[in-house]
């Protein structure tokens, strides 16, 4: 056995702070990442989440051979597949562990069972580093444990904005993402909705403000009379003017969260003024 998979192991039978002396002098967790588990729902982590704890390590695999991520990373918790590094956080990592330079560790942090699948576990991924010195303080960040963010989970004071842009329907930020999530048949949903909106606040502005478009003239044929443009007199907003092209329509939001499964992207667009939108734009 390696000092690596020593210190690995020692870690996950006594815990970080009670590593005994002959491990090592001293040393420090540093934090490079902390996310949720993605594809949670579509691999084994759902039958495991009663026998996962807080602070158990999981095992990082590369999938280089993954078909739709070359820099995959599944997640491992005892011996089976609960899901992956997000795609969108993982190319770095994928780097380090192809040239075993580093050791990293990767933990559960945050369980939370009353949360939908995708946010059910919250993770970190970290490396030790034995120093006889501590961080600058500039860059204490990275030995501190974030409290995660959660958008399936209401608190009291946690104010959901809510969105009625074709009048007769609503939706909030959190019910669109876990409905499109839902409407998908596999997980690459995920970067499409991380990928366009970059974050849940430019998500929920895009539906508080009218902002996800559809252009009528892109649409694949067996949308173009669907209701997600439903006509104008039923309560979907046209832009006339507002862009150099025509076809523009603000998206009927309910009926857009239920097509996860043929979204290809979100595609930011300006309008004459600067403005941005975000269009959907769908597989044909």
């Amino acid at each position: 056995m390696n000092r690596s998979e020593f210190l690995k192991n020692i870690i996950g039978l006594f815990g970080v702070a009670v590593l005994p002396p002959m491990a090592f002098k001293n040393y420090q967790k540093i934090y490079l990442l902390q996310c949720f588990v993605r594809g949670f729902q579509f691999n084994d982590g759902p039958q495991l989440l009663d026998v996962m704890k807080e602070g158990s390590l999981l095992d990082l695999v590369r999938e280089p051979d993954n078909p739709y991520d070359a820099c995959a990373i599944a997640l491992y918790f005892n011996q089976r597949k609960i899901g992956f590094i997000p795609a969108e956080s993982n190319e770095i990592l994928s780097r380090l562990l192809d040239a075993e330079v580093v050791t990293l560790l990767a933990e559960i942090t945050h369980l939370k069972k009353e949360a939908a699948t995708w946010e059910n576990v919250h993770i970190a991924v970290s490396a030790l580093k034995e120093t006889d010195r501590p961080l600058p303080e500039f860059a204490a960040y990275l030995t501190l444990l974030e409290s995660p963010e959660y958008h399936t989970i209401k608190y009291p004071d946690n104010q959901i904005s809510r969105v009625a842009t074709q009048g007769k329907n609503i939706l909030s930020g959190e019910e669109f993402y876990k409905e499109l999530i839902e409407s998908s048949d596999n997980d690459e949903i995920y970067d499409i909705i991380h990928e366009g909106f970059t974050s849940p606040a430019k998500m929920e502005e895009a539906l508080d403000q009218s902002l996800i478009l559809i252009d009528r003239n892109k649409l694949p044929a067996d949308l173009i009379m669907d209701e997600v443009i439903e006509a104008i007199e039923e309560g979907v907003i046209q832009l006339e003017n507002t862009f150099n092209e025509s076809g523009y329509v603000v998206a009927q939001v309910e009926r857009l969260a239920q097509l996860g499964d043929r979204i290809e992207r979100f595609e930011k667009v300006l309008d004459k003024t600067g403005r941005r939108f975000f269009e959907v734009v769908f597989k044909k």
